[in-house]
């Protein structure tokens, strides 16, 4: 199994929803396509990955309780070269608000150069929307047809004619 911020990401849900089923009702997507996006062998759609963010932050609202990280942990979320960056100074690195609590999707992380504050589902929500426009860039520039030659410029024709 991949381990990407989507995996563990459903993995969360699936035992917040108590099965993979339950949660693949709550998405509206067949068992084994939730099967496929949590072995990492399928992409998950963005709108599927935004409802699971909201299925988590329910859950954690409700009163349930997340494993507590390290004193002070240093955070970086990615999605292949894609990372997560402070919308105020662009850093890459946060850090709970409050040391040594439990890393919920509602918790506060600050950033690491800035301590600028953001929530962590927003921030997960905000590189995934951003590891969509990325991955859209790059198909675009492979599609791109090259450059046809100027019409100024001479052609040079080798062979006979």
């Amino acid at each position: 199994m991949a381990d990407t911020i989507f995996t563990r990401a459903l993995a969360q849900a699936a035992a917040a929803q108590g099965s993979s089923q339950a949660l693949a009702y709550q998405l509206h997507v067949p068992e084994n396509t939730l099967l496929r996006w949590m072995s990492g062998r399928a992409q998950m759609p963005l709108a599927a990955f935004r409802r699971v963010i909201e299925l988590l932050v329910e859950h954690e609202q409700s009163g349930a309780q997340p494993q507590a990280l390290a004193p002070a942990e240093k955070l970086d979320f990615n999605i292949g070269e894609v990372f997560a960056r402070c919308a105020r100074c662009g850093g890459t690195q946060f850090a709970p608000a409050v040391a040594g609590t439990a890393l919920r999707m509602t918790s506060a992380l600050l950033c690491g150069s800035c301590t600028f504050s953001v929530k962590h589902g927003e921030l997960l929500n905000q590189l995934a929307s951003q590891a969509i426009q990325h991955s859209r860039a790059m198909l675009a520039l492979r599609k791109r047809p090259k450059a046809p030659p100027q019409p100024s410029a001479k052609v040079i024709r080798l062979g006979r004619r």
